[in-house]
């Protein structure tokens, strides 16, 4: 997700002032100190706003900055939200004495009513989920060494969520209100997994508290990260999570697409773009079949043909020629 990419709020902003402005109106008030070279006369920073009912996202980025909630500014702007900050671009974070070194797809978790810092010696990008405080005590146990949390970017439902709010990010505001915000329970629900694995350190801690409708979401990413792999199937997901094919049909069930259509359309989903993409067209359509895990050009051709009736090169002829 990047500015730019469909999320409504704050947008560019011009210098550090107006940037901390934006910040304070999309989250939190916070002191904003630059650390670019001095006279530089170029500012790049962004503030983008998503609202998911239960939850809210913001896309933040800065050049390089020292940002912090400070006790003055706590009791000045008081905000009763917890906030999962998912660094894009290495930065430093700390809260409660806990210091963290960030890599792109860590999070840490932080308290919007005690202090905090972000130090960022290169451009910095978050991805910040808000919580009310309210709600996420409700659904997990916050204890106070949980303040400054670390959670990995290897954490299984942390990933999943990053792919989630991916997704929103490029497609919420199409949505129906009523469909952003049960995905935004979606979220909220897979926030709390990641914490819970990231307190836990065991991967099965947080899977069996997960949902079968956020187990699903792990499966679709599976299945979306793995679409060139021609042994991609229900028997292939079962294995990958360590359940049944049966718990694998009823996972998908509920989302109204069995597993193999859902690998299918996903496949011939990922087809078309490519097809469609000019800077594919060095490409062979037989190369695109095996792209996605389709090895037989003929299978890929009737099939592709039966859902978009065309087939694969008309479909790439007439991409080529009309407006996309």
């Amino acid at each position: 997700m990047r500015a730019g990419s469909g999320l409504p709020g704050e947008g560019f902003a011009s210098d550090v002032d107006s940037w901390r402005d934006s910040l304070r109106d999309a989250i939190v008030e916070m002191d904003a100190t630059p650390l670019a070279t001095p006279g530089s006369p170029d500012y790049t920073g962004w503030v983008y706003v998503l609202d998911l009912g239960p939850i809210s996202l913001t896309d933040v980025a800065s050049d390089p900055v020292y940002v912090a909630r400070t006790p003055r500014l706590i009791n000045h702007n008081p905000v009763d939200f917890f906030h999962l900050s998912i660094s894009r671009r290495p930065s430093r974070a700390e809260q409660r004495g806990r210091q963290h070194h960030l890599g792109a797809g860590d999070a840490i978790l932080v308290d919007s009513s005690e202090p905090f810092s972000v130090t960022a010696d290169s451009f910095a990008h978050y991805l910040i989920v808000n919580v009310p405080r309210a709600s996420l005590r409700r659904d997990l146990r916050m204890d106070r060494h949980m303040l400054g949390q670390y959670v990995s970017a290897q954490n299984p439902s942390l990933r999943v969520l990053m792919s989630l709010l991916g997704e929103l990010g490029r497609g919420a505001p199409g949505l129906p209100a009523e469909t952003v915000h049960e995905l935004g329970h979606t979220a909220h629900e897979l926030l709390v997994s990641s914490l819970r694995l990231a307190e836990s350190g065991h991967r099965h801690f947080a899977d069996a508290r997960m949902s079968r409708g956020a187990q699903l979401l792990r499966m679709k990413d599976f299945a979306v990260r793995h679409l060139a792999d021609p042994d991609l199937s229900p028997k292939l997901l079962a294995a990958a999570f360590d359940v049944s094919v049966r718990y694998v049909e009823l996972a998908f069930r509920e989302s109204g697409l069995s597993p193999s259509r859902f690998i299918r359309e996903t496949r011939l989903a990922e087809a078309r773009r490519m097809l469609a993409d000019p800077r594919q067209r060095h490409r062979s359509i037989a190369a695109i079949g095996r792209s996605v895990g389709i090895e037989n050009a003929s299978v890929f051709a009737r099939i592709f043909r039966a859902r978009y009736e065309a087939t694969p090169r008309e479909y790439r002829q007439y991409a080529g020629v009309r407006p996309l």
